[in-house]
C-alpha cells in the first residue's frame, strides 16, 4: 500500500507563490529591466530607463548613432559629466563673465555657427514674419525656441568654462599637478595635430580694395618689378606718398581660416626674398606696439605686392614646444576625474542593455516617480 507524503496548506501556498514569482519575473512584471541601475551620482541611481529617456530627449543634431554598448557608455558618461558641470557653471557664472571667459553673446555666436544651414539667424533677426512666410505669432514662437536653445548652449559652455577655471586655479595654487608621464601620454595621442604652422613675415605695398582701380595699381607695381626695379626702392616711393601704402606684418597658414585660402595658394612654399602678387588679402587684425602698449588694429582688405622677409615651413612641435598647448586639456581631464570622485560617480558597464532592445519602445524611468 502506497503512502503519500502529507502536505500542509502552508507548503502549498509557498509553492504556488514561488511559481507565480518565477512566471512574473519571466514576463517582466516584477523584474522590470528599465529599473536596472547602470550608474550612480551623488547617491542617486541612474537606470536603463533614465538613459533611454536621455537619448530620446536629445536634440536631433546632438543625438549620436547608438550601435553598440560603447556608444551607450559614451552617452552615459557625457550625461553624468553634464550633471556635474552645469551646476558648477551656474555657481561660477559671475566670475566667468567678469573674467571675460564666456558670455551669452559668445554662446549665441557659437549656436548660430553650428546651425548655419538651418537659417536660425535669419529667423532670429527677422522683424517681419511675412517676409519669411510666417505669421507674427509663429515668428515669435520660433524666436522663443531659438532663445531656449541658445540658453542650453550657454549653460553647457558655462559648465565647461567652470571646470577649466577651477583646473587652472588649482594648477596655480599647486593643489593640482601635471606629471611628465601625463605630458608624454597626451603628446603621443595628439602629436599629429600639434603643428607649428607655416609662417611668413613680409613687407608689402598695399592698395586698399575700397580704392578705385586698386588691383590695376598693384598690377602696375608688379610690372615694374618684372622690368628689374628694386622692391625696396618702389616701396620707398609709396611710403613717401602715404605711409599707409606700405606695411610689414606676419601671418600663419591656419587651415581653419578659410578666408585666407586664396592668399596662401599664392604664398605657400615661397622662398625668402621672393616677390608675390598682386594677391588679395581679406580684412584682418594686426597687433601694433606703440608707447609701450600693444593694441589690435583692423586692417582693411587690400591687394598686395609683397616681398618675403622670413618664412618657416609647417613642422610638428616637439614635446617641450607642445607643453603650453597640452596644459589645459590635461588639467581639465584631471579635474573632471577629481570631480567625478567627489560626486561619487559609479558606472556599471555590465548592466548596460543591448541597444537594439533598449531603444524604440516605451520605457519606464525613475524620473517618472
Amino acid at each position: 500500500m502506497n503512502r503519500s507524503t502529507p502536505r500542509t496548506p502552508g507548503g502549498a501556498f509557498r509553492l504556488a507563490t514561488a511559481a507565480c514569482l518565477v512566471l512574473c519575473a519571466g514576463c517582466g512584471m516584477i523584474a522590470d529591466k528599465d529599473r536596472i541601475k547602470v550608474a550612480k551620482i551623488d547617491e542617486t541611481f541612474i537606470t536603463r530607463g533614465d538613459l533611454a529617456r536621455v537619448i530620446r530627449e536629445m536634440p536631433d543634431d546632438e543625438r549620436p548613432e547608438i550601435r553598440n554598448k560603447g556608444d551607450l557608455l559614451g552617452v552615459l558618461k557625457n550625461y553624468l559629466d553634464a550633471r556635474i558641470k552645469i551646476p558648477l557653471g551656474a555657481e561660477y557664472q559671475e566670475e566667468l563673465e567678469t573674467k571675460g571667459m564666456i558670455s551669452r553673446e559668445v554662446a549665441t555666436r557659437v549656436f548660430f555657427a553650428k546651425h548655419q544651414e538651418d537659417g536660425y539667424q535669419t529667423i532670429y533677426n527677422a522683424e517681419d514674419g511675412a517676409a519669411l512666410g510666417l505669421s507674427e505669432d509663429a515668428l515669435e514662437d520660433m524666436k522663443t525656441e531659438i532663445d531656449i536653445q541658445i540658453d542650453d548652449e550657454y549653460e553647457k559652455m558655462l559648465g565647461d568654462a567652470a571646470v577649466a577655471l577651477i583646473a587652472m586655479q588649482r594648477l596655480k595654487d599647486g593643489s593640482l599637478t601635471i606629471e611628465d608621464e601625463a605630458y608624454e601620454q597626451e603628446y603621443k595621442l595628439r602629436r599629429d595635430e600639434l603643428k607649428k604652422l607655416e609662417w611668413m613675415k613680409f613687407r608689402a605695398i598695399r592698395f586698399p580694395a575700397s580704392a578705385p582701380k586698386s588691383e590695376v595699381e598693384a598690377a602696375k607695381v608688379r610690372r615694374r618689378l618684372e622690368a628689374g626695379e628694386d622692391f625696396d626702392k618702389i616701396a620707398g616711393e609709396f611710403l613717401a606718398i602715404n605711409p599707409q601704402f606700405v606695411m610689414e606684418s606676419e601671418i600663419e597658414n591656419n587651415p581653419g581660416l578659410a578666408r585666407f585660402k586664396g592668399f596662401w595658394l599664392s604664398a605657400s612654399g615661397s622662398a625668402k626674398g621672393e616677390i608675390i602678387g598682386p594677391v588679395y588679402l581679406p580684412e584682418y587684425q594686426m597687433m601694433i606696439e606703440a608707447q609701450g602698449q600693444t593694441r589690435a588694429v583692423t586692417m582693411p582688405e587690400a591687394y598686395l605686392v609683397l616681398k618675403v622677409l622670413e618664412r618657416r615651413d609647417e613642422s610638428t612641435l616637439n614635446i617641450e614646444e607642445a607643453k603650453p598647448r597640452l596644459v589645459a586639456p590635461i588639467a581639465i581631464a584631471k579635474m573632471m576625474r577629481i570631480l567625478r570622485e567627489e560626486h561619487g560617480v559609479e558606472i556599471y558597464e555590465d548592466k548596460l542593455p543591448d541597444p537594439t532592445l533598449m531603444l524604440g519602445r516605451p520605457v519606464r524611468s525613475s524620473m517618472d516617480t
